[in-house]
């Protein structure tokens, strides 16, 4: 297993973060790198609700994942249950919120099992620094969309 974590600081308090984060299915609303996402079934929050999320250039790379952890404005775990086109087994994805007042401390953590046996101690770093770039976009797409929820 290898992981890659990504952390930053949310210019939000930790209500208006998790509000953005909560609203599951809708990632493709604020996420730049996603390409489409949709509710699975009729849950679309807490342990159990489940999203597809297709990114890449195309929205060719495809993940099913489903909730398996909601404490609501601290954590969410989320495992990913099919992954598409991408070189990984399994992953499990992990949102972490602290409370910073005004602003919110955030951790992106990701656990993830590379395909290819002995060959991805070759690849595992490249893709670590791929994945933690993503992540780190995916921290600062997150900033601007919780400013833009306290204005509607």
């Amino acid at each position: 297993m290898r992981n890659v974590t990504a952390k930053g600081t949310v210019a939000s308090p930790r209500s208006n973060v998790w509000a953005v984060l909560a609203d599951y299915p809708n990632v493709v609303d604020w996420n730049e790198a996603v390409k489409e996402s949709y509710a699975i079934g009729d849950a679309v929050q807490g342990v159990g609700a489940q999203r597809q999320v297709n990114v890449g250039a195309k929205g060719s790379i495809r993940n099913r994942e489903t909730v398996t952890e909601w404490t609501p404005e601290a954590r969410m775990v989320i495992a990913v249950d099919q992954i598409q086109k991408q070189p990984i087994k399994q992953a499990t994805m992990t949102f972490t919120l602290s409370d910073g007042g005004a602003t919110t401390p955030f951790t992106m953590s990701y656990d993830y099992e590379p395909k290819g046996g002995p060959l991805s101690l070759i690849y595992g770093p490249i893709l670590d620094r791929l994945l933690h770039k993503g992540f780190s976009a995916f921290i600062a797409d997150l900033g601007p969309a919780t400013q833009a929820r306290t204005t509607d």
